[in-house]
Formats: C-alpha cells, sequence, structure tokens
C-alpha cells in the first residue's frame, strides 16, 4: 500500500473570531478529527498555574501529535490560534520537510460588535484558557486586532453563515 500524504487543515486566528465554529463544523462536514488548542491548555490548567507554561504545553503537545500520525496519511484539523506569523512559519516548514500538506485558514470576523458581543459571552462561564472575557480588554492587550495573511493562506470572515464559509471552503483543493 502507497503511504498518503498526510493533510493538516489549520485555522487560526485571534481570541474569539469563531475558530472553533468553523474548524468543528469543517470537520463534521469532512469527517474528520479535530486537535484544539485549548482541549490540550485546559486539561494543563488542571495541575499548572502558569498561563506560559500551559500555552508551551499545548503547541509542544501539538507537535508530539502530528509526528505521531504523520507517517499515516491522515488528514487533521487544527484550531489552534497561531497568532505571530513566526509561529505560522515554523508549522510550515515542520510541514514541508515532512511532507504534510499544509492548508492555512485565517479565521477573521470584518464586524466589531458582533465580535465584540461573541467575545463578551466568554465572560458568562470563562473556561481556563479564556484569560480575556472583555472585549475591550482584548483590544487594548493585542493593539491591532486583525491579522495579516500569509501567502496563499485562505481568509474567511465569520460575518458570513457557517453554510456561506463551508461552501466556500469546498473550493479549495485538501488532499483528503
Amino acid at each position: 500500500m502507497e503511504n498518503e500524504k498526510t493533510t493538516i487543515i489549520l485555522f487560526r486566528g485571534r481570541p474569539g473570531v469563531g475558530k472553533s465554529a468553523v474548524s468543528g463544523a469543517f470537520a463534521k462536514e469532512y469527517r474528520l478529527a479535530v486537535l484544539k488548542k485549548d482541549d490540550i491548555y485546559d486539561s494543563a490548567a488542571t495541575y499548572i498555574e502558569d498561563h506560559g507554561v500551559r500555552s508551551k504545553i499545548s503547541y509542544d503537545s501539538l507537535f508530539k501529535i502530528l509526528e505521531s500520525n504523520m507517517s499515516s496519511g491522515v488528514s487533521l484539523v487544527l484550531d489552534y490560534p497561531f497568532q505571530k506569523d513566526e509561529e505560522v512559519l515554523k508549522l510550515q516548514d515542520w510541514c514541508k520537510k515532512r511532507n504534510v500538506h499544509l492548508v492555512s485558514v485565517l479565521v477573521t470576523c470584518s464586524d466589531r460588535e458582533l465580535w465584540k458581543k461573541r467575545f463578551n459571552l466568554r465572560s458568562q462561564n470563562p473556561l481556563p484558557n479564556q484569560l480575556i472575557v472583555d472585549f475591550d480588554e482584548l483590544e487594548r492587550y493585542y493593539g491591532e486586532l486583525s491579522l495579516k495573511p500569509l501567502e496563499d493562506e485562505i481568509v474567511i470572515d465569520t460575518v458570513e453563515s457557517i453554510d456561506t464559509i463551508l461552501k466556500q471552503l469546498k473550493m479549495v483543493e485538501y488532499n483528503i
């Protein structure tokens, strides 16, 4: 049997833009597993107080899980923020060196009021990974809220419905 190429579909973006909703719907549509940074982070929060350490564990665990699965030809969906260009470039380089096909999707929300409304819902029942639960505080923390897409990156805007976004994403070749 020929070894198939592993495909990773990364959904990245700022907190509260809709990464989890879109990646979950995409994974369901294509019957794929989703790896979420928040799942690892929240589990680590039970034992580790330091945010930086929990975050490092989340990203280090991701690369270990990918390494364990890359030779199987499996396709995976990642719900990981990868907010800094250098983080995404590290993942791109990692994939290239291992012959893993990476499709990166930048999730945005162009309607500030809609994003703010969605984001502020976190304050009702915040999870350990949701250190900031107020949109104004998020804006102060990051300064610039919009992320710039990288070369060949797909950009989706969650002001559109999930169905519309899934139709947009169906036009992309994933090799899955």
